[in-house]
């Protein structure tokens, strides 16, 4: 049991969230938890999410960004006001979520339990078929990370409280003094991994990412993007793949992800894409090597994504 409740700042982050943020700003709102607030920060949508914040939730802190910072760059622009506020722990939340009424206190009890703790990560579920799996923790690799029971029906086979290496996409659970130790998120990538990137400056660093299978939440996924995997989908996949092996792998695996990846994965990756005749993600998935090869060929990440039509 808690004798104290550290403090906990919950950021959300949307971009033409009008169809999620109600409901996930609606469940933030039933958690029983003592000591927390919820800032929410736009990453200049052209929806009415910004709208729909203010005339609905006037005691969310909202910040409205000018431009699209990526998940990376708009996330940290919440940390820093998180920290003004003297959070203990931060909880980096996609749009699309919903949290059970205990997700934070679950977190808490088991964070507390050590200061080696850095990073926690809650279990996930489809949104639509709430009984079954969207993640349960796992293990970050160069080359497939593994997520533990993706697809599988909860039947209690993840039930205890246990080490990971990998924390939850849709929710970072982080504590402060973790993230100013390791510095914020990575913007080089805009869109993709900065949650497998985050969890490897964690346990370099030395410190512990803890599995809390009672802190549940459910998530309907791509909410960015409307549910689908779209050509910008593609092109950062391609890209964000090559900038994480490059700042994470040593030598030798280094040579095996280029070996894969030249021989097995965008072969195959282009080859799909010829069979379903998706002449456009074909260019997106060629733009993204020449991206990561040479940045300054290509626009800008958030230009990238405003000219493109979700």
């Amino acid at each position: 049991m808690l004798t104290t409740y550290p403090k906990v700042v919950v950021i959300v982050l949307t971009w033409n969230s009008e169809n999620h943020i109600t409901e996930c700003l609606a469940s933030l709102r039933l958690l029983r938890y003592p000591n927390y607030e919820i800032i929410v920060v736009d990453n200049a949508s052209k929806d009415r999410t910004p709208n729909i914040v203010k005339d609905s939730f006037p005691d969310v802190t909202l910040i409205i960004n000018k431009k699209n910072l990526g998940f990376g760059g708009g996330f940290n622009v919440g940390i820093k006001e998180a920290i003004n506020k003297k959070a203990d722990y931060i909880v980096c939340l996609n749009s699309d979520v919903v949290v059970d009424e205990h997700f934070l206190l679950e977190l808490v009890k088991v964070g507390e339990l050590s200061e080696k703790v850095g990073g926690l990560c809650p279990i996930a579920y489809y949104y639509n078929q709430p009984n079954r799996i969207n993640g349960a923790g796992g293990t970050v690799r160069i080359i497939h990370p593994k997520v533990f029971g993706c697809g599988e029906i909860d039947k209690g086979q993840y039930g205890k409280t246990k080490e990971t290496r990998m924390l939850c996409g849709p929710a970072l659970v982080l504590k402060r003094k973790a993230l100013l130790d390791i510095g914020f998120f990575d913007t080089e990538y805009f869109y993709g991994p900065e949650d497998m990137d985050i969890a490897l400056r964690l346990l370099k660093n030395g410190y512990r990412i803890l599995f809390v299978s009672r802190a549940k939440l459910w998530h309907k996924g791509y909410g960015a993007t409307g549910g689908k995997i779209t050509s910008v989908n593609v092109y950062f996949s391609v890209r964000n793949m090559l900038l994480f092996a490059k700042k994470h792998a040593n030598k030798i695996e280094w040579i095996l992800f280029l070996t894969y990846f030249s021989l097995f994965y965008f072969p195959f990756l282009l080859f799909r894409f010829l069979i379903f005749r998706q002449k456009e993600k074909i260019k997106f998935s060629i733009k993204g090597i020449i991206k990561y090869l040479n940045p300054q060929l290509l626009p800008q990440d958030d230009v990238v994504v405003k000219n493109f039509n979700f």
